[in-house]
């Protein structure tokens, strides 16, 4: 039995050709054969129908007729109605846009994604979304990272723990004799 798995074109072709002979194979048969259960093959051959039916009158075609087997067959009948979910950021197109910033000339290709985004108008989106984005077109630009600069404050504490570590060291080993060499590398 298939649980939560999408079934296949194929598969589908094969419960709609079950159902369509002169004499339809039973949905508790079909389940039998496929491993489909009843609901799912009902489902599959009910928007069969639906989907010929709607495609014969998009085409001016009367309605009434009896679906053939090769309508009911059809790409447009078989696959799957796409599925909702979270909608693409960028479409095609900004995909394009943005390419083309890169690609413009030499100094393009040098600038900050923040600066790449800002140029293909595309603001709304983060920086990790364009690096994907360019990744997945084959141009791989530099991801730059947050580094802090550090102010005089900052190398104050790090004077202040540097001190307190060779302190420590100093105390903790007082037979050894301290040396410039160890006061620099008080870890070992």
């Amino acid at each position: 039995m298939i649980i939560g798995k999408e079934v296949t074109p194929r598969r589908r072709a094969v419960i709609i050709a079950l159902r369509s002979l002169p004499n339809p194979i039973s949905y508790v048969k079909i389940k039998e054969l496929t491993g489909i259960p009843t609901s799912t093959a009902n489902d599959i051959w009910r928007h069969a129908v639906e989907n010929a039916q709607k495609a014969r009158h998009e085409a001016g075609q009367t309605v009434e007729e009896p679906i053939g087997l090769l309508e009911l067959v059809e790409a447009k009948c078989l696959d799957p109605d796409p599925r909702s979910g979270r909608p693409e950021v960028l479409t095609e197109e900004d995909k394009d846009r943005l390419v083309e910033t890169v690609k413009q000339n030499l100094a393009s290709r040098r600038m900050k994604l923040i600066d790449i985004r800002r140029e293909a108008g595309l603001s709304h989106v983060g920086d990790g979304t364009v690096f994907r984005a360019l990744a997945a077109r084959g141009i791989h630009a530099y991801h730059e990272e947050f580094k802090p600069i550090l102010g005089p404050e900052h190398r104050l504490n790090r004077l202040v723990s540097y001190l307190a570590s060779v302190f420590f060291f100093v105390i903790s080993c007082p037979r050894e004799p301290v040396t410039k060499k160890s006061l620099f590398k008080p870890w070992g």
